[in-house]
């Protein structure tokens, strides 16, 4: 949101009151996102020069690891009726539905909400109503929660919401606000441009105002399954990592202190004056004009032909008292398992479990059998698919009733929609095996691909162990528990 908040003091103009307290929140949390938070990343040294902290960019990978836990490219959206799958498909082709969900679903998780409105282009408009015609397309535009002010909520949904963007009208900055009603007879959309003062400006490109004649929204909002605990949060979800900050901090300050043992760690070479020489250097200080002549020193290593004339008493050339080395200790170990637990932490802390992050080899990997094994980050990605397949299944009904209404389609909004995960991440192995269980019960499966799955055999093995009859007992007694239930 804008800091001088001239679209807030335009929305009261039209009877609105929406709370600003809340964007602060969020500028941190996108902050956090770019990879840089100057109130912390900054210091400065004894000097009083500016410097930074070594940074990991730990939160913007929680948000991508979250994306990818959720929505591949194998997920799939299945409605009931047959016209209406055809539709959709078409129309989630065009609109790179696939491409988009993953960046929505990293969009809500750093920013605690992904709002998309789906807009009309090209279309007429007669008595406030949307004529399509063969020119007429539709847009799928995304934006994340400091663009969202929402103006009603009713049950704890919002509503009434408008959506903010800068823009530019004959080269001015301008803000473009479309405020989405729900009244008695559907949803009334308005389109408005206003100056940075709060005075609105005419743009004739743009429908000023239409009806959709349905209840049904031409926008949906995508929110981390998360309870907010952020008072006068306006209705907006929060982010994933609103209550790791101190986490996020603390992987920083282990990672930096990581970095600065390797940037001071460099060999160090210290010399006795008597195996130096020095030269004469003059300079003009530019800040105070005077000539400066100071003496250089060359140290021995600079030097191709290493020879010395030690004046004074003799000295031991072997000695400590003319060159001692020090190498610093690097301390990898240490660091690496402080950066550890500060990862495990912060996983823990932002729904992913314990053990979801290593470091090491220089990076952050992820402890693929810790994923397996992880009930936490199960138990958690149950909860936001369910909000997710809500979101998305929200966008086919929206895209559905347009078909309808506008373009005159044969179809239903309010058939049966899915979201299917074809991939069963989500499942527990348990959930797994009786799935598997029941489909050889069923005759869908081979008793052979039960072991390939759960016991790691190659395929000549299952099969030539399901033909033992000792080999089958654990598929036999599942096959015999299923036929009689």
């Amino acid at each position: 949101m804008d800091s001088n908040n001239v679209v807030i003091k335009y929305l009261g103009t039209l009877g609105y009151n929406p709370s600003t307290s809340y964007y602060g929140y969020i500028e941190l949390w996108k902050e956090w996102y770019e990879n840089y938070v100057p109130k912390f990343h900054e210091y400065h040294d004894q000097n009083g020069d500016k410097r930074e902290l070594y940074k990991l960019g730990m939160a913007k990978r929680l948000c991508e690891d979250w994306s990818s836990i959720l929505y591949t490219e194998r997920d799939s959206i299945v409605c009931k009726n047959e016209r209406n799958q055809a539709f959709i498909d078409k129309w989630l082709s065009k609109l790179e539905f696939n491409d988009k969900i993953p960046d929505n679903i990293e969009t809500a998780f750093w920013s605690g909400t992904c709002g998309t409105i789906i807009r009309i282009k090209n279309a007429k408009i007669v008595n406030k109503k949307i004529v399509a015609d063969e020119n007429t397309t539709l847009n799928l535009v995304s934006v994340n929660a400091s663009q969202i002010i929402p103006l009603k909520i009713i049950d704890g949904v919002i509503t009434d919401v408008a959506f903010v963007s800068k823009s530019k009208i004959d080269s001015k900055n301008a803000f473009y606000i479309e405020i989405h009603e729900l009244k008695k007879d559907g949803y009334h959309i308005q389109n408005k441009y206003i100056d940075d003062q709060g005075n609105e400006i005419e743009n004739a490109g743009v429908i000023k105002e239409y009806e959709t004649g349905s209840a049904v929204p031409l926008f949906n909002l995508l929110m981390p399954r998360v309870v907010n605990n952020i008072k006068e949060n306006n209705g907006l979800g929060i982010s994933i990592y609103a209550n790791a900050i101190d986490q996020l901090q603390g992987v920083d300050i282990v990672y930096n202190n990581f970095m600065k043992d390797f940037y001071l760690g460099g060999k160090k070479v210290f010399y006795n004056k008597k195996l130096t020489k020095y030269y004469t250097q003059t300079y003009t200080d530019k800040e105070t004009g005077e000539v400066v002549v100071q003496e250089v020193p060359i140290y021995p290593d600079d030097i191709t032909k290493q020879q010395f004339q030690i004046v004074g008493d003799d000295v031991d050339v072997n000695a400590e008292t003319l060159v001692h080395e020090y190498n610093p200790d690097l301390r990898e170990t240490e660091n690496e398992n402080g950066l550890n637990l500060a990862l495990n932490i912060l996983a823990f802390k932002s729904g992913l479990g314990k053990a979801y992050y290593k470091f090491e080899q220089g990076g952050v990997v992820t402890a693929t059998q810790a994923i397996l094994d992880n009930k936490d980050l199960v138990g958690n990605a149950k909860k936001h698919r369910s909000a997710l397949n809500k979101y998305t299944i929200g966008i086919v009904r929206s895209i559905l009733m347009i078909g309808r209404l506008f373009f005159n389609e044969n179809v239903d909004e309010n058939d049966t929609i899915n979201l299917v995960d074809k991939d069963g991440f989500l499942n527990s192995e348990e959930d797994q095996k009786e799935e598997y269980m029941t489909e050889i019960a069923a005759g869908l499966r081979q008793p052979w691909e039960y072991r390939v799955k759960f016991f790691g055999e190659d395929e000549e093995t299952a099969k030539n162990m399901v033909s033992d009859e000792k080999g089958n007992n654990e598929i036999g007694y599942w096959r015999n528990r299923k036929g009689n239930t």
